[in-house]
């Protein structure tokens, strides 16, 4: 671009600068998947090759998106046993001064790797839009059969402590911001900058000593008490918040085998008998007592019990109650689709108590990411109104801007090459040697 026929052109790159980390967030946002070989997306172009937009938005079906991953999550782990397709790169992979791969040149004739994919696994037009649903585009409603599957696939990756809410007692949302307020650390939990400095200030003139209000405990108190009772075991409180003491206990028991009954006698209850000579003579008491006491009462002909002609269980009760305690969406008949982005896969992993006998990068990394959640909820706000704008459609009315459907990696380089130019027509402009651009 340094001959003088691309002196206009120039001032729409500079231009066109401004919306490259959006050009680059819509070609993240439709980036293939593993079970897809090749992705064609719809694309809007400027007439100059300035800028190149990803005007697609891929909507999914909830559980039939996390259905997927998670079984990508078995067949990935065997394809990098096999190295099929994993291979390590060396960052960077190219150098500053290097332009992009020409996508005509190098790429064009090359024969795409195969797609990972299980045999239960459909299409992405099926699957991610219509084939399932049956009210439309945006909305999705699946019959029991068809959500057991995706939820049985997805099991792998599920965790089987979302059900029992117990198991969160003094590790959920609540204990963690009254930790933060109290300046104390939850064992396994995330560590926070006090948030009053006057914690260990007392009142020389009024303090416990004196004052008749107070409860002296002398024992050492734990951490898990003043936490659990925030107003009963602390000097001052502020900011504390009170979480649930106990919720109801969960009977269900997840099963193994999808092959089993739906109601059957499992191998991890183990109740006690007795066996005792005292309890067997008091038996045999009570049942020579009923033989006494037994009329010669019998029930008129025709008779018969409710329900006689009624199964105990059918193929879909077993699904049934495994969807009723499953987790969000499994436990949904229907809904709307979502972008594949927001939809969190693992987020729920780093909530759970990490095991001791992990290494400790992995521990520490259990509470930055634990410490990054609270304190997004705590900054969290009720999103204000905006009026909604939109920028491809304000474009593509323009003469400047035209539609066609491309491969992704050829969309991708072409956002690559134009980033690219970019920056090396503001660095000449400039009389720079080195350009660090910040976005936020």
């Amino acid at each position: 671009m340094s001959s003088k026929k691309f002196t206009h052109d120039k001032r729409v790159y500079l231009g066109a600068l401004k919306f490259v980390p959006h050009a680059v967030f819509k070609l993240l946002e439709n980036m293939p998947m593993p079970w897809e070989q090749v992705r064609d997306v719809k694309v809007l172009y400027h007439v100059t090759g300035a800028i190149t937009f990803v005007n697609e938005i891929p909507w999914v079906v909830e559980p039939i998106y996390m259905a997927q991953w998670k079984t990508m999550w078995i067949m990935m782990r065997r394809e990098k046993r096999d190295r099929r397709h994993f291979k390590r790169m060396r960052f960077p992979p190219f150098d500053d001064e290097e332009p992009p791969l020409d996508y005509a040149d190098n790429l064009l004739d090359v024969e795409t790797l195969e797609a990972i994919q299980m045999e239960l696994d459909e299409e992405r037009i099926p699957l991610c839009t219509l084939g399932f649903t049956t009210t439309s585009r945006w909305r999705w409603n699946l019959s029991l059969p068809i959500m057991a599957t995706p939820h049985r696939l997805a099991g792998q990756l599920l965790s089987d402590n979302i059900i029992d809410r117990n198991y969160f007692y003094l590790f959920d949302k609540e204990s963690f911001f009254t930790a933060k307020a109290l300046n104390m650390c939850i064992p396994g939990g995330p560590k926070f900058e006090p948030l009053y400095r006057d914690m260990d200030q007392g009142d020389e003139d009024w303090n416990e000593f004196n004052d008749i209000t107070k409860l002296i405990i002398r024992s050492p108190l734990r951490t898990e008490y003043r936490i659990a009772f925030p107003n009963l075991y602390n000097n001052r409180p502020r900011k504390v918040k009170l979480g649930a003491y106990h919720s109801p206990m969960v009977m269900y028991v997840k099963t193994e085998d999808p092959d089993l009954p739906a109601f059957y006698y499992d191998p991890l209850i183990h109740p006690i008998s007795s066996n005792t000579n005292k309890e067997r003579r008091k038996r045999k008491f009570y049942d020579d007592y009923d033989d006494e006491e037994k009329d010669d009462f019998t029930l008129p002909e025709g008779v018969e019990p409710l329900l006689k002609d009624t199964k105990l269980y059918t193929d879909t009760t077993s699904a049934g109650i495994s969807l009723l305690f499953a987790p969000r969406p499994f436990n949904m008949r229907s809904g709307r689709t979502r972008r594949s982005e927001d939809i969190p896969l693992v987020s729920e992993w780093f909530k759970e108590h990490c095991p001791q006998s992990y290494p400790v990068k992995v521990r520490v990394s259990y509470q930055k990411l634990l410490k990054c959640y609270v304190l997004n909820e705590l900054h969290s706000r009720p999103p204000k109104s905006h009026k909604k704008k939109h920028l491809f459609r304000s474009v593509a009315a323009t003469k400047f801007f035209q539609s066609i459907e491309l491969d992704w990696v050829e969309a991708g380089l072409q956002v690559c090459r134009q980033g690219h130019n970019m920056l090396n027509l503001l660095i000449h402009r400039k009389g720079l040697n080195y350009l660090h651009l910040d976005y936020i």
